[in-house]
């Protein structure tokens, strides 16, 4: 019989649909349903360890105009990481695996240039059952005063060392 799964990199998908880190992952209850509905994997909201340090705004997109200022021809997104506090993800991470046992559960990670705090948020999500890790390097508005997401994706360096 056919089928649509696949093998990412030694990652078993029931199929290649997967959600996006962002708005579709960023509590339990929206990841839970994205698994009751068929979805191969999900790729949760991007945390941090320390989500005191974020600051989301409102309203979270805009209209991205044309040249002639009248007709929009995208939205732009300016939502930053998760400002939902760690443990309390940790805690979904772990419900949201033994729910699903056999949903392919994905961290997007962020952090500071500190390879201490990038080992730390690795083992600490490990321990709650992720299946693999989004590593965050490329968020253009991912905190750059704190040099993370674009910030630490520019310098090759840095992306190696973490």
């Amino acid at each position: 019989m056919p089928t649509l799964a696949t093998t990412v990199d030694g990652l078993k998908l029931p199929n290649p649909f997967v959600i996006g880190s962002g708005p579709p992952g960023t509590n339990l209850n929206v990841i839970s349903r994205a698994f009751r509905e068929g979805w191969g994997a999900v790729i949760a909201k991007t945390v941090s360890l320390d989500s005191s340090k974020v600051v989301n705004v409102a309203p979270r997109y805009a209209k991205f105009h044309g040249n002639d200022r009248k007709d929009v021809i995208g939205w732009e997104n300016i939502e930053l990481i998760s400002d939902r506090p760690f443990n309390i993800w940790l805690d979904e991470f772990k419900k949201c695996k033994d729910m699903h046992p056999d949903g392919v559960l994905i961290a997007s990670i962020m952090e500071e240039y500190s390879r201490d705090a990038w080992t730390e948020i690795v083992q600490r999500c490990e321990g709650a059952g992720v299946d693999s890790f989004e590593l965050n390097f490329s968020c253009p508005h991912g905190l750059p005063e704190r040099k993370m997401g674009a910030a630490m994706g520019e310098n090759p360096e840095i992306v190696e060392e973490v």
